[in-house]
């Protein structure tokens, strides 16, 4: 699933092409998974301007002039792809957006992904069920979402968007490898400095997942329809058996919050 790294790769670059922009077309090729569904959602979004394009926790949000949204879940296979105006659609092709001189593809090969036209209220309302962003705050504002409960794991609370947004398995996993801390460790059993040192580490995880674009573990592309390349860069994630980078022990992988989880047991304490 893309998480925050590649969501905000995404965005950046929407909002680059289209911003200040409006929708001139949507074609629906497959109904079913936005709101409202077909014509009516055509008809909304006709002749909208797209004020820009942002992301919240794993959302990429088209903001509107007139205060709307069109919020998007890619979920597991999603994808925003700018195209060609002289484009033929694919089989997972669900949606194809003419956005001034642009054309842009919303695919999902699974089907799980969702776009959401919102207005001004129910924007607010989705808002306000996700935590915060892991990258406006300061890293001791970061460790101090990671004291209760005491016996939650680690690995749930990162995967919770209730506590913070757009971190997922990888970022989750490569995040606790820098920290040194292993996954399945309660809150409780962490200490101020372990806390500080996990919230230091997401920062840098995510900055530098965002400057290699994300990662393309499986099936993410970013808008331009190019891979991530953080995946070179992987330290544990999806490295069951192999080395490790730093120590040469073999990765272990579990499953936690019923999530596959990698780490390395002899830097992971």
């Amino acid at each position: 699933m893309p998480e925050l790294p590649e969501v905000e790769t995404i965005c950046r670059q929407l909002n680059d092409k289209l911003k200040g922009h409006v929708i001139e077309c949507v074609t629906i090729l497959q109904s079913g998974r936005e709101k409202p569904a077909g014509q009516k959602l055509i008809d909304i979004l006709r002749r909208k301007k797209i004020e820009s394009v942002k992301r919240r926790a794993k959302l990429i949000v088209w903001h509107f002039s007139d205060g709307t949204a069109l919020v998007t879940h890619l979920k597991m296979t999603g994808s925003q792809i700018l195209v060609d105006k002289k484009y033929i659609p694919k089989k997972h092709d669900r949606m194809v957006f003419e956005i001034g001189p642009h054309c842009l593809v919303w695919a999902d090969i699974r089907k799980f992904g969702h776009i959401n036209y919102l207005d001004s209220k129910e924007f607010a309302d989705l808002l306000v069920k996700y935590g915060p962003e892991p990258l406006t705050l300061k890293p001791e504002e970061i460790a101090k979402l990671f004291i209760k409960p005491k016996t939650r794991n680690i690995k749930s609370a990162l995967l919770n968007q209730q506590v913070i947004a757009g971190i997922g398995n990888i970022y989750a996993d490569e995040s606790l490898f820098r920290a040194g801390i292993k996954p399945t460790r309660r809150l409780g059993s962490l200490s101020a400095q372990d806390r500080m040192n996990l919230a230091k580490a997401i920062q840098e995880v995510l900055k530098e997942a965002i400057k290699y674009k994300g990662t393309s573990a499986q099936n993410y592309y970013d808008a331009n329809g190019q891979k991530g390349s953080f995946v070179q860069r992987l330290n544990v994630y999806g490295r069951k058996n192999q080395p490790c980078k730093k120590c040469g022990a073999p990765i272990t992988r579990i499953v936690v919050a019923q999530r596959g989880t990698h780490y390395c047991p002899k830097c992971q304490k």
